[in-house]
């Protein structure tokens, strides 16, 4: 399994992730290590391989030309650089056609938040500028990607978006800092892949009154397979036996609940 973590392809990924992730395998796989490695490239493929390219991104060019867009001053070129490099990730590159529309539906009805958690973010947080953020909130944006973490706060950094940025993998190391607002988007079925049950232990365990949890509509094949139905209703009945207030959204290819608890 060492040689996963070496591997060009997921050598960025947090070694607990692999870890974890080969272990069950190994155990799926009855001690067989060739079918357990076989294993273990699927489910990192289906928690993390299938959003990204073939090929890593390249996040040094990606940084340098928001950098320049920011330099200019001008806040058009800006976004275009932010939806560029957002384009690389398929959660948000199936976002970026309603990305305005997003964000305007999911704070409508929110406090300004000083503190914004965004757990699992993939290149979410380069979204910042869409977001109607007060001045001075703080980003706290984490997901298992150390190479990926590194560039969201780089773009921060230029965004001059106060920020912290951290390596973590939800199914084993529970967040309890506090935030306003906790993001967890199109998250819940990439854990629930890993270990039943733990969607909602996670937004139990939150230390923020409001949890937005999103499910994508559309496979990344663009098929709708009913996945409306079904994760409406498997949320919705999780939902009922919590005194947590619910809103129901839906903005382009993404089912939203907005959870006040």
């Amino acid at each position: 399994m060492h040689a996963l973590t070496r591997s060009r392809r997921y050598q960025t990924v947090s070694p607990a992730t692999v870890s974890r992730v080969a272990r069950s395998a190994l155990v799926a796989a009855n001690g067989d290590m060739p079918d357990a490695v076989k294993r273990t490239k699927r489910g990192l493929h289906e928690i993390y391989g299938a959003f990204l390219p073939p090929k890593a991104p390249n996040y040094p060019s990606l940084l340098k030309s928001v950098a320049a867009a920011v330099a200019e001053g001008d806040d058009a070129a800006v976004r275009a650089e932010l939806s560029r490099a957002m384009s690389v990730h398929v959660s948000t590159r199936e976002r970026l056609p309603k990305i305005a529309d997003f964000y305007r539906a999911v704070f409508a009805d929110i406090p300004p938040p000083t503190t914004v958690r965004d757990l699992a973010c993939g290149l979410n947080p380069l979204a910042v500028p869409w977001m109607p953020l007060p001045p001075g909130a703080t980003y706290l944006a984490s997901d298992i990607d150390t190479r990926l973490v590194e560039f969201v706060g780089a773009v921060l950094a230029e965004l001059d978006v106060a920020h912290e940025v951290a390596v973590v993998d939800l199914v084993d190391a529970p967040v309890d800092a506090p935030a306003d607002v906790t993001l967890l988007l199109k998250t819940l079925p990439c854990l629930e892949i890993q270990q039943k049950s733990v969607g909602w232990s996670v937004i139990d365990s939150l230390n923020s009154p409001i949890v937005v949890v999103t499910f994508p509509t559309k496979s990344l094949g663009q098929r709708s397979k009913g996945m409306f139905q079904n994760y409406s209703t498997a949320f919705e009945q999780h939902a009922a036996s919590r005194s947590y207030a619910i809103q129901q959204l839906e903005v382009g290819n993404e089912l939203i609940y907005i959870v006040k608890k």
